[in-house]
Protein backbone atom coordinates (compact mmCIF):
# COMPACT_ATOMS: atom_id res chain seq x y z
CA UNK A 1 0.00 0.00 0.00
CA UNK A 2 2.72 2.35 -0.81
CA UNK A 3 0.80 4.41 -3.08
CA UNK A 4 -2.51 5.72 -3.14
CA UNK A 5 -3.87 3.97 -5.85
CA UNK A 6 -3.07 0.85 -4.80
CA UNK A 7 -5.21 0.71 -1.70
CA UNK A 8 -8.50 -0.99 -1.70
CA UNK A 9 -12.17 0.84 -1.93
CA UNK A 10 -12.53 -0.46 1.75
CA UNK A 11 -9.83 1.58 3.18
CA UNK A 12 -10.59 4.79 1.08
CA UNK A 13 -10.70 7.73 3.05
CA UNK A 14 -13.45 10.79 2.42
CA UNK A 15 -11.02 13.14 1.80
CA UNK A 16 -9.87 11.33 -1.32
CA UNK A 17 -13.01 10.22 -2.15
CA UNK A 18 -13.91 14.20 -2.41
CA UNK A 19 -10.40 15.21 -3.94
CA UNK A 20 -10.86 12.40 -6.54
CA UNK A 21 -14.43 13.25 -7.51
CA UNK A 22 -15.87 9.60 -6.54
CA UNK A 23 -19.22 9.10 -5.87
CA UNK A 24 -20.06 5.70 -3.52
CA UNK A 25 -21.28 7.36 -0.62
CA UNK A 26 -24.43 6.02 1.13
CA UNK A 27 -27.83 7.82 1.42
CA UNK A 28 -29.05 9.06 4.97
CA UNK A 29 -31.77 5.87 6.17
CA UNK A 30 -30.91 3.94 3.66
CA UNK A 31 -31.03 0.44 4.19
CA UNK A 32 -27.74 -0.23 5.81
CA UNK A 33 -28.25 3.12 7.63
CA UNK A 34 -31.17 1.45 9.51
CA UNK A 35 -29.48 -1.75 9.88
CA UNK A 36 -26.68 -0.05 11.95
CA UNK A 37 -29.17 1.95 13.54
CA UNK A 38 -31.21 -1.32 14.87
CA UNK A 39 -28.14 -3.27 15.42
CA UNK A 40 -27.47 0.09 18.05
CA UNK A 41 -30.91 0.35 19.39
CA UNK A 42 -30.67 -3.46 19.94
CA UNK A 43 -27.58 -3.50 21.92
CA UNK A 44 -28.51 -0.41 24.18
CA UNK A 45 -31.40 -2.40 25.33
CA UNK A 46 -29.73 -5.36 25.94
CA UNK A 47 -26.54 -3.84 27.31
CA UNK A 48 -29.21 -1.47 30.02
CA UNK A 49 -30.64 -4.89 30.98
CA UNK A 50 -27.48 -6.39 31.91
CA UNK A 51 -25.41 -4.02 32.99
CA UNK A 52 -28.39 -3.15 35.89
CA UNK A 53 -28.72 -6.36 37.15
CA UNK A 54 -24.78 -6.72 37.01
CA UNK A 55 -22.80 -6.24 40.29
CA UNK A 56 -20.59 -2.70 41.18
CA UNK A 57 -17.88 -5.03 40.38
CA UNK A 58 -19.21 -6.37 36.77
CA UNK A 59 -20.25 -3.00 36.26
CA UNK A 60 -17.08 -1.15 36.66
CA UNK A 61 -15.62 -3.72 34.15
CA UNK A 62 -18.07 -3.24 31.62
CA UNK A 63 -17.38 0.49 31.46
CA UNK A 64 -13.24 -0.20 31.24
CA UNK A 65 -13.84 -2.72 28.75
CA UNK A 66 -16.24 0.00 26.73
CA UNK A 67 -13.93 2.71 27.43
CA UNK A 68 -10.57 1.25 26.28
CA UNK A 69 -12.49 -0.33 23.07
CA UNK A 70 -13.46 3.52 22.25
CA UNK A 71 -10.31 5.01 23.05
CA UNK A 72 -8.48 2.70 21.15
CA UNK A 73 -10.57 2.64 17.64
CA UNK A 74 -10.00 6.60 17.66
CA UNK A 75 -6.32 6.53 17.74
CA UNK A 76 -6.16 2.69 15.67
CA UNK A 77 -8.07 5.34 12.66
CA UNK A 78 -5.67 8.28 13.78
CA UNK A 79 -2.85 5.53 13.25
CA UNK A 80 -3.71 3.82 10.05
CA UNK A 81 -4.76 6.81 8.26
CA UNK A 82 -0.87 8.55 8.95
CA UNK A 83 0.29 5.28 7.39
CA UNK A 84 -2.19 5.26 4.71
CA UNK A 85 -3.30 8.99 3.83
CA UNK A 86 -0.36 11.06 5.52
CA UNK A 87 -1.37 14.19 3.14
CA UNK A 88 -4.80 14.08 5.18
CA UNK A 89 -3.41 13.52 8.82
CA UNK A 90 -3.72 16.97 9.43
CA UNK A 91 -7.61 16.50 9.41
CA UNK A 92 -7.32 14.14 12.07
CA UNK A 93 -6.07 15.99 14.81
CA UNK A 94 -8.07 14.81 17.97
CA UNK A 95 -9.69 17.91 18.18
CA UNK A 96 -13.43 17.01 17.46
CA UNK A 97 -16.10 17.04 20.16
CA UNK A 98 -16.31 13.02 19.59
CA UNK A 99 -12.50 12.74 19.90
CA UNK A 100 -12.86 14.15 23.34
CA UNK A 101 -15.45 11.92 24.62
CA UNK A 102 -13.31 9.54 23.81
CA UNK A 103 -10.60 11.13 26.17
CA UNK A 104 -13.26 11.79 28.97
CA UNK A 105 -14.42 8.12 28.85
CA UNK A 106 -11.09 6.93 30.15
CA UNK A 107 -11.80 9.41 32.60
CA UNK A 108 -14.84 8.66 34.02
CA UNK A 109 -14.27 4.53 33.71
CA UNK A 110 -11.13 5.09 35.68
CA UNK A 111 -12.19 7.73 38.43
CA UNK A 112 -16.10 7.25 38.46
CA UNK A 113 -18.76 9.73 40.10
CA UNK A 114 -17.47 13.06 39.12
CA UNK A 115 -20.52 14.82 38.96
CA UNK A 116 -19.14 17.13 36.02
CA UNK A 117 -18.52 14.53 33.60
CA UNK A 118 -21.63 13.06 34.75
CA UNK A 119 -23.49 15.66 33.39
CA UNK A 120 -21.19 16.11 30.19
CA UNK A 121 -22.03 12.53 29.18
CA UNK A 122 -25.89 12.95 29.61
CA UNK A 123 -26.16 16.38 27.87
CA UNK A 124 -22.53 16.79 25.45
CA UNK A 125 -21.14 12.76 24.98
CA UNK A 126 -24.78 10.99 24.87
CA UNK A 127 -25.98 13.66 22.48
CA UNK A 128 -22.98 13.59 20.25
CA UNK A 129 -22.83 9.75 20.13
CA UNK A 130 -26.49 9.90 18.63
CA UNK A 131 -25.90 12.21 16.18
CA UNK A 132 -23.02 10.83 14.70
CA UNK A 133 -25.61 7.29 14.26
CA UNK A 134 -28.33 9.25 13.33
CA UNK A 135 -26.69 11.74 10.57
CA UNK A 136 -23.26 10.07 9.74
CA UNK A 137 -20.62 11.25 7.38
CA UNK A 138 -22.17 9.85 3.68
CA UNK A 139 -19.51 10.18 1.57
CA UNK A 140 -18.54 6.23 2.37
CA UNK A 141 -19.78 3.40 1.23
CA UNK A 142 -20.93 1.07 3.76
CA UNK A 143 -18.15 -1.86 3.04
CA UNK A 144 -15.64 0.62 4.01
CA UNK A 145 -13.25 0.91 7.34
CA UNK A 146 -14.53 4.31 8.37
CA UNK A 147 -17.36 3.91 7.51
CA UNK A 148 -17.55 0.84 10.32
CA UNK A 149 -15.49 2.78 12.33
CA UNK A 150 -17.79 5.61 12.32
CA UNK A 151 -21.00 3.72 13.34
CA UNK A 152 -18.93 1.25 15.88
CA UNK A 153 -17.64 4.30 17.59
CA UNK A 154 -20.59 6.33 18.09
CA UNK A 155 -22.44 3.38 19.16
CA UNK A 156 -20.37 2.55 21.81
CA UNK A 157 -20.78 6.76 23.13
CA UNK A 158 -24.75 5.54 23.44
CA UNK A 159 -24.17 2.16 24.96
CA UNK A 160 -21.37 4.01 27.43
CA UNK A 161 -24.36 6.71 28.12
CA UNK A 162 -27.05 4.40 28.69
CA UNK A 163 -24.45 2.58 31.20
CA UNK A 164 -24.44 5.68 33.35
CA UNK A 165 -28.49 6.78 32.62
CA UNK A 166 -29.18 3.10 33.79
CA UNK A 167 -27.59 3.07 37.47
CA UNK A 168 -28.85 6.71 37.91
CA UNK A 169 -25.39 8.24 37.90
CA UNK A 170 -26.06 10.99 35.12
CA UNK A 171 -29.36 12.70 35.82
CA UNK A 172 -30.98 15.94 34.52
CA UNK A 173 -30.53 18.94 36.22
CA UNK A 174 -30.90 22.33 34.96
CA UNK A 175 -27.28 23.77 36.26
CA UNK A 176 -26.27 21.01 33.98
CA UNK A 177 -27.90 22.85 30.45
CA UNK A 178 -25.01 25.70 31.64
CA UNK A 179 -22.44 23.58 32.95
CA UNK A 180 -22.75 21.88 29.53
CA UNK A 181 -22.96 24.91 27.18
CA UNK A 182 -19.74 26.52 28.86
CA UNK A 183 -17.83 23.42 28.38
CA UNK A 184 -18.90 23.22 24.43
CA UNK A 185 -18.55 27.38 24.05
CA UNK A 186 -14.94 26.49 25.94
CA UNK A 187 -13.94 24.25 23.03
CA UNK A 188 -15.58 25.68 20.52
CA UNK A 189 -13.92 29.56 20.79
CA UNK A 190 -10.25 27.99 20.88
CA UNK A 191 -10.77 25.52 17.89
CA UNK A 192 -12.45 28.39 15.31
CA UNK A 193 -9.31 29.71 15.94
CA UNK A 194 -7.23 26.85 14.81
CA UNK A 195 -9.82 26.36 11.91
CA UNK A 196 -8.94 29.45 10.21
CA UNK A 197 -5.23 29.54 10.92
CA UNK A 198 -4.89 25.94 9.56
CA UNK A 199 -7.76 25.76 7.07
CA UNK A 200 -9.47 23.01 8.81
CA UNK A 201 -12.78 21.57 10.58
CA UNK A 202 -12.26 20.37 13.25
CA UNK A 203 -16.06 20.87 14.92
CA UNK A 204 -17.33 21.27 11.65
CA UNK A 205 -17.64 25.32 12.12
CA UNK A 206 -16.20 26.46 9.04
CA UNK A 207 -17.11 23.58 6.84
CA UNK A 208 -20.32 20.99 7.37
CA UNK A 209 -18.13 18.98 5.20
CA UNK A 210 -20.58 15.23 4.45
CA UNK A 211 -23.01 15.67 7.72
CA UNK A 212 -26.37 16.26 6.70
CA UNK A 213 -27.48 17.80 9.50
CA UNK A 214 -24.88 20.54 9.89
CA UNK A 215 -24.83 20.90 6.41
CA UNK A 216 -28.78 21.70 6.25
CA UNK A 217 -28.28 24.22 9.22
CA UNK A 218 -24.97 26.28 6.92
CA UNK A 219 -26.84 26.16 4.23
CA UNK A 220 -29.96 27.79 5.95
CA UNK A 221 -27.59 30.55 7.60
CA UNK A 222 -24.27 31.41 5.54
CA UNK A 223 -26.06 32.56 2.52
CA UNK A 224 -27.32 35.39 5.00
CA UNK A 225 -25.65 35.47 8.26
CA UNK A 226 -22.05 34.15 6.61
CA UNK A 227 -19.99 31.52 8.88
CA UNK A 228 -20.41 33.40 12.13
CA UNK A 229 -23.84 33.08 11.66
CA UNK A 230 -23.75 29.50 11.15
CA UNK A 231 -21.68 29.02 14.32
CA UNK A 232 -24.50 31.18 16.42
CA UNK A 233 -27.18 28.96 14.81
CA UNK A 234 -24.67 25.74 15.85
CA UNK A 235 -24.61 27.23 19.54
CA UNK A 236 -29.02 28.04 19.36
CA UNK A 237 -29.23 24.69 18.10
CA UNK A 238 -27.09 22.68 20.86
CA UNK A 239 -29.05 25.21 23.88
CA UNK A 240 -32.28 23.71 22.77
CA UNK A 241 -30.85 20.52 22.11
CA UNK A 242 -29.45 21.06 26.25
CA UNK A 243 -33.37 21.79 27.38
CA UNK A 244 -34.74 19.05 25.36
CA UNK A 245 -32.79 16.63 27.12
CA UNK A 246 -33.22 18.33 30.60
CA UNK A 247 -36.82 17.64 30.19
CA UNK A 248 -36.85 14.77 28.95
CA UNK A 249 -34.47 13.43 31.55
CA UNK A 250 -37.10 15.26 34.16
CA UNK A 251 -40.02 13.28 33.10
CA UNK A 252 -37.76 9.76 33.43
CA UNK A 253 -36.67 10.81 36.24
CA UNK A 254 -40.25 11.88 38.01
CA UNK A 255 -41.62 9.04 36.85
CA UNK A 256 -39.25 6.49 38.03
CA UNK A 257 -39.85 8.19 41.46
CA UNK A 258 -43.03 7.46 41.61
CA UNK A 259 -42.68 3.85 41.21
CA UNK A 260 -40.38 3.67 43.67
CA UNK A 261 -42.84 5.28 45.99
CA UNK A 262 -45.70 3.05 44.55
CA UNK A 263 -43.81 -0.03 45.52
Amino acid sequence: MSTIENIPQFWWLKHYIRDNGYNVGHSLFSLGHIIWLAIIILTCILVAKRYKKASKNQQNLYRKICAMIVFALEYVKIILISFMFPQYIGSYVPLQLCTFSGIFIIVDALWPNNKTVNTLWLYVFLPCGLLGIVSPSISYPWLNFFSIHEFLFHGLLVVYGIFKIAIGESRATYKGVWVSSLFTLSLIIPIYYIDIIFDKSYMLLTNPSDFPLAKLLWDISTPILGNYGYIALLLFVGLILFHIIYFIGKVFQRKKERIKKCD
